[in-house]
This record gives structure tokens, C-alpha cells and sequence, in this order.
């Protein structure tokens, strides 16, 4: 059992210990472009992953999204600009936190709307079960003496 236990242990860390690994570090030639990339390529999602951001993929596709976003902060781009070229290229799927416009919509108001048909169904469930588990009324005294001569009593 210790023998199965130990085999499972080495097949299930390590996927939890991988992280991604930039294959091209270049280096920034000061801290405030390096902060940008980091907090770019966090708000960034991986369009391959569709659930991680690019900073922490290790999809091809993310890789060189990274390189993209080093080499246009070296190039003295600004953030608007670099997103707005992902967006164009990528589309808003690309933005952890993409703006509110007509092709959004149902992104942003499909879960307030599925609160309030879950809400409502609470509502109706709520409701027809009380109406079916209804408390009967109380007993007449000709009903107890009925029940009593049944009983023995």
C-alpha cells in the first residue's frame, strides 16, 4: 500500500510544481519596463489555454505572445498601444477583463441572468412545495372521539 502511495505521490506533484519557463529572457534596461511585462503578460490570457494567462503558460502560442510584449515595451510602446494590437489580432478573448460592448454582453450579464432564473426556480420550487406539503387542519372533537373508539381507547 506504502509502495502504491509513494508511485502515486511521484506521478501527481510534479504537474503541480510546473510553471512557466520563458525561453528568450532578455533583460529590461530598467525595473518599470520590467513591471510593465510582468503585469501584462498577467492580464493577458492564453488564447491556446483559454484558462491561464500568458505568464503562466507554457503553450507556444503564449511564448511568443511574451516575446511580443517584451520586444514592443523595449520598442517604448505603451500598454494601450500592445493591448489594442493583441486585441486586433486575438480579439477580445485575449483580455482577462474585456470591455463592455455589444458582442460582450451576454459575457458580462450571462451570470447575473443565470442568479435570477436560478432565483426563481428556488422561488417556484419554494412555493409548489409548500402548496403540496401543506399542514392539514386540525382534528374536530367528533374526529378524536372517532379516532379514540378506533384505538381502543
Amino acid at each position: 500500500m506504502k509502495k502504491i502511495l509513494f508511485i502515486l505521490i511521484l506521478f501527481i506533484l510534479p504537474s503541480y510544481l510546473v510553471y512557466a519557463v520563458d525561453k528568450n529572457p532578455l533583460t529590461f534596461t530598467n525595473p518599470n519596463q520590467e513591471s510593465r511585462y510582468q503585469n501584462l503578460t498577467a492580464e493577458l490570457r492564453c488564447v491556446v489555454c483559454q484558462n491561464q494567462s500568458v505568464a503562466d503558460s507554457n503553450a507556444e502560442l503564449a511564448q511568443d505572445i511574451r516575446d511580443l510584449v517584451r520586444n514592443m515595451i523595449i520598442q517604448g510602446q505603451s500598454d494601450e498601444q500592445i493591448t489594442s494590437f493583441l486585441v486586433e489580432r486575438y480579439g477580445d478573448f485575449v483580455l482577462y477583463n474585456p470591455p463592455i460592448k455589444a458582442k460582450t454582453y451576454l459575457l458580462w450579464l450571462g451570470p447575473v441572468i443565470l442568479l435570477l432564473v436560478g432565483l426563481i426556480g428556488l422561488g417556484y420550487f419554494i412555493r409548489r412545495h409548500a402548496q403540496t406539503t401543506a399542514i392539514p387542519p386540525a382534528l374536530t372533537a367528533t374526529e378524536q372521539q372517532k379516532i379514540k373508539q378506533l384505538l381502543g381507547e
